[in-house]
């Protein structure tokens, strides 16, 4: 009898954490077992972001299907539907922080901070960051003040918290902004519409895939996103919304819990031939080839 393919868990912010009366937030060392052992223990997903500092260890972080190695001082940055499983090999020591949108009390901000920015990017993917060592020190106050205020009686904790979260997210995209090298100049007005646009495939790219509807959003012109998305990206406008559009199809895929069929209506194909053909035109893979291929990166490898 064929074994039944194994559900991924999709955890919420409530588990395996303390809650301390904070529902949108939960901050912990990695000494605190309840609140990570399930980053070790098996692949999972999340309903929330989470921000994870290791200030040491080594070992191999699979994301989304792709094993990154890891060694020193790292941050990894997921958002809510990521799969991830972190496999150490020497001990790990540092923090996590996981939390809600719900947090952000104004829509703005949460786009600002979640969306707008470069931090929490499915697009151009880089879920890994080695940690310089001018930022060590400012990694080490911050996450410290977060784990304090998360373990004080205070009232108004989540409003402080927010406030840190914010000072880090920011620090972060500095960070993350330096290693991708994507700009020389990035308060221009082309790299915020940039931004923008990556904001509005991120709410839209189930419903919509054709660059003229996020240029009608944006006020702008196809060929402005055509320029923006190959200098900040190395890509086309149209290519960064297919992009966004694979990724989801292949986690659907690697988490084997719906048909080809409904993998392709939820991304918005009401033909599901038509589905396979573009998701064989992106990857060079049928859905069904990619389905039944048990190596997921050597699939990445291939296509790419």
């Amino acid at each position: 009898m064929k074994a039944k393919n194994k559900v991924i868990p999709i955890l919420n912010i409530a588990q395996y954490c303390t809650d301390r009366d904070v529902w949108n937030i939960k901050v912990s060392s990695f000494s605190e077992e309840a609140c990570t052992i399930a980053e070790f223990d098996e692949k999972h997903r999340h309903d929330y972001y989470e921000i994870i500092w290791l200030r040491k260890g080594k070992g191999l972080h699979m994301i989304d299907g792709v094993d990154y190695p890891y060694s020193g001082s790292v941050l990894f940055l997921l958002s809510p539907g990521q799969m991830h499983q972190i496999r150490p090999q020497e001990k790990a020591d540092g923090y996590v922080i996981k939390f809600l949108p719900s947090l952000f009390r104004h829509t703005t901000d949460a786009d600002i901070y979640l969306t707008g920015s470069n931090v929490f990017d499915n697009i151009q993917a880089q879920p890994v960051l080695k940690v310089t060592s001018s930022l060590y020190a400012v990694l080490d106050d911050v996450f410290g003040k977060l784990a304090t205020e998360f373990n004080t009686d205070e009232q108004d904790k989540e409003r402080i918290m927010l406030s840190y979260l914010q000072i880090l997210i920011t620090h972060i995209e500095r960070l993350k902004r330096t290693s991708q090298h994507e700009i020389n100049n990035p308060i221009g007005a082309d790299f915020h519409l940039f931004q923008q646009y990556k904001s509005a495939v991120e709410k839209h790219y189930r419903q919509e895939h054709g660059v003229q509807q996020y240029a009608d959003r944006l006020f702008t012109q196809t060929r402005t996103l055509n320029t923006i998305s190959k200098k900040y990206a190395g890509k086309n406008a149209a290519a960064i919304i297919a992009d966004r559009i694979v990724l989801e199809a292949q986690r659907d895929l690697y988490h084997n819990l719906k048909t080809i069929k409904e993998i392709g209506y939820d991304l918005g194909f009401d033909d599901p031939a038509y589905f396979t053909r573009f998701f064989k035109k992106q990857t060079g893979f049928s859905p069904l080839e990619y389905k039944m291929n048990k190596s997921v990166q050597s699939i990445a490898l291939k296509a790419g």
